[in-house]
């Protein structure tokens, strides 16, 4: 028996979310940074929702970005913010129109998939977990470089901010060149005043 639970009070600890056919019909796992997983009764897309909105994230206008940003349509990554940037990959066969067959992983707890046969994958998970994708190891190593993309749009290049360090050092220097200089042209004037 898998535990229930919502993935709204477990928000903090979800590392991903994978669509499953259980006893109660088509329901959601959610796999925990301690390894646990627990099953919401909802479907996956309503889970995503409900995960997004726990951290008040408007999932729509977040894909009309990342449209831009990242030249994708189709099914695409999320972000929470803080560096968790969820990506999607192959979880399952639809066995129904309209079933979710992607599930989502954080990059930050998925490690280097292992081949599997020709359309699978095994990837293990910094949790300890192993999971089974759907999908040739080169796909997922290109679905990896796309978050990786996402994580280097979101957080400010360090290149970049070596460059800003240095301007910033640059005009401080600047600065207290000129205070020194306009300190010497106030000594003189007070100088020819006496």
């Amino acid at each position: 028996m898998v535990d229930m639970g919502k993935v709204e009070q477990l928000r903090d600890e979800v590392i991903g979310i994978r669509p499953v056919y259980s006893e109660i019909g088509n329901a959601t796992d959610i796999l925990l940074k301690d390894g646990r997983v627990v099953r919401d009764r909802r479907v996956l897309n309503s889970v995503v929702k409900a995960l997004a909105a726990s951290y008040a994230v408007d999932l729509k206008a977040q894909r009309r970005n990342l449209r831009e940003k990242l030249g994708r349509k189709g099914v695409l990554p999320f972000y929470l913010g803080e560096g968790r940037v969820f990506v999607p990959l192959k979880m399952r066969q639809a066995i129904t129109d309209g079933d979710s067959v992607y599930g989502y992983l954080d990059m930050s707890y998925m490690g280097q998939p292992r081949a599997g046969t020709s359309r699978e994958c095994l990837i293990p998970l910094a949790n300890g977990l192993e999971l089974q994708v759907l999908s040739a190891q080169s796909t997922i190593l290109g679905i990896q470089n796309t978050g990786q993309a996402l994580l280097s749009a979101l957080q400010p290049d360090k290149g970049d901010g070596d460059v800003r360090e240095e301007q910033v050092k640059e005009a401080t220097r600047v600065l207290a060149a000129a205070l020194v200089e306009i300190l010497e042209q106030l000594k003189r004037i007070e100088y020819s005043l006496k």
